[in-house]
């Protein structure tokens, strides 16, 4: 058993009163790597009756090194359009494309402009290894304002 036997993990709906019905069963292996197991009556989410509960486990964990990538989210879209635009009009290609060669040619000239415009418009950003990738600043104070309901709601 990981959570210490004093900790209660559902709050009854009707009576309001504290128990305990989830346990936490670990290994004897893993049991060495827990470092806290504990319930988390603040963050619990509305209408439930049960508390989440954490387990810290003390893992190494190897690091995966990541490249730098571009930062697509940054670019200023009008300069980077105006920029592609004049290279495709600087480097001209075949008017018509009536064979196999003029495609690839055409290809070539495309793909050349949209990589001269994204060296010059999109920045490069070095990723953060714990970063998510569907998280957006935008969510922060909703995330803020979540954490003190739930806080509010557990006093």
């Amino acid at each position: 058993m990981a959570l210490p036997a004093s900790l209660p993990t559902l709050e009854a709906c009707s009576t309001g009163n504290l128990t305990r019905v989830d346990n936490v069963f670990v290994s004897r292996s893993l049991r060495e790597d827990v470092v806290q197991c504990s319930t988390q009556p603040e963050d619990r989410p509305g209408k439930t009756d049960h508390y989440p509960i954490t387990t810290t486990l003390e893992w190494d964990v190897e690091r995966i090194q990541e490249e730098p990538r571009r930062n697509f989210r940054d670019v200023e879209w009008k300069a980077f359009r105006d920029t592609l635009r004049a290279e495709l009009e600087a480097d001209g290609g075949p008017e018509h494309v009536r064979s196999v060669d003029d495609l690839k040619k055409l290809y070539a000239v495309v793909m050349a402009a949209v990589d001269k415009a994204i060296e010059a418009h999109v920045p490069i950003s070095n990723p953060c290894p714990h970063q998510k990738r569907w998280w957006a600043p935008e969510l922060k104070p909703l995330v803020v304002q979540r954490r003190r309901m739930g806080r509010r709601a557990y006093r």
